[in-house]
């Protein structure tokens, strides 16, 4: 693997992508096919952005958990 391709797949772990999902998209950029490669970098993200948006939704529970606790002193 060349180093850009090692680069893309380190940045694609760190970011929390999928073994399978990062060969695919390492395999789009050797064929070139960037287009792909941005389509599958969009998923990625998305997927990224719906994790976030069910923790941020846990984390709003507990604080409207704690403001009842404090309201009902």
């Amino acid at each position: 693997m060349m180093q850009d391709e090692r680069s893309i797949a380190q940045n694609l772990r760190d970011a929390g992508c999928g073994t399978e999902e990062i060969e695919a998209i390492v395999g789009c950029w050797r064929r070139g096919d960037l287009a792909q490669m941005k389509k599958r970098l969009a998923a990625c993200r998305r997927e990224q952005l719906d994790r976030l948006h069910e923790k941020q939704k846990c984390i709003d529970r507990l604080d409207y958990l704690c403001y009842r606790l404090e309201k009902e002193k």
